[in-house]
């Protein structure tokens, strides 16, 4: 007689393959988000810190970009984690959390920005919008099926 549960739990368990293409795309997406978050993120707080005046007013603006930056490093953090994480099959979600909230974030400056009438052309909007793009395309490609299933069987591999 044939011992049919250990071979539909053999079935049931699929061995983790290769890394789907989809999910190499998705953290290879996110490395220039990463970049211009660290880029930006100083640029700012250099700006604040070369601003004019002195006393409380001066505090408060260098507050505000020292802010800005330990956000940005944050979402770098987040991003490079996410992207290690994604890359071992450890976990979808740790890519997703930064390129959710870069695109996110991008999706609402483009809302306020025609909500108010004020979206026209300039070429130090391109950068943006192509790294809030390429984040929502990183998002979709981390949640897609292939990429779901990777992560499914390595979990439970």
């Amino acid at each position: 007689m044939l011992n049919t549960s250990a071979e539909s739990g053999s079935a049931a368990m699929p061995t983790p393959g290769r890394r789907p293409v989809v999910v190499i795309i998705a953290a290879l997406l996110m490395v220039p988000s990463i970049v211009i978050w660290l880029i930006a993120g100083v640029a700012f707080f250099l700006a604040m810190l070369r601003t004019e005046g002195d006393g409380l007013g001066k505090f408060l603006v260098v507050g505000i970009g020292a802010g800005v930056l330990a956000i940005a490093l944050l979402v770098v953090l987040l991003a490079a984690m996410g992207i290690f994480m994604a890359w071992t099959g450890d976990n979808a979600a740790g890519l997703a959390v930064p390129a959710g909230f870069t695109f996110g974030l991008f999706v609402v400056v483009i809302v306020t920005l025609l909500a108010q009438g004020k979206l026209s052309y300039h070429p130090t909007m391109v950068t943006p919008l192509v790294v809030g793009g390429l984040a929502g395309v990183s998002l979709i490609l981390i949640k897609s099926p292939p990429a779901r299933a990777w992560f499914a069987s390595r979990a439970s591999g």
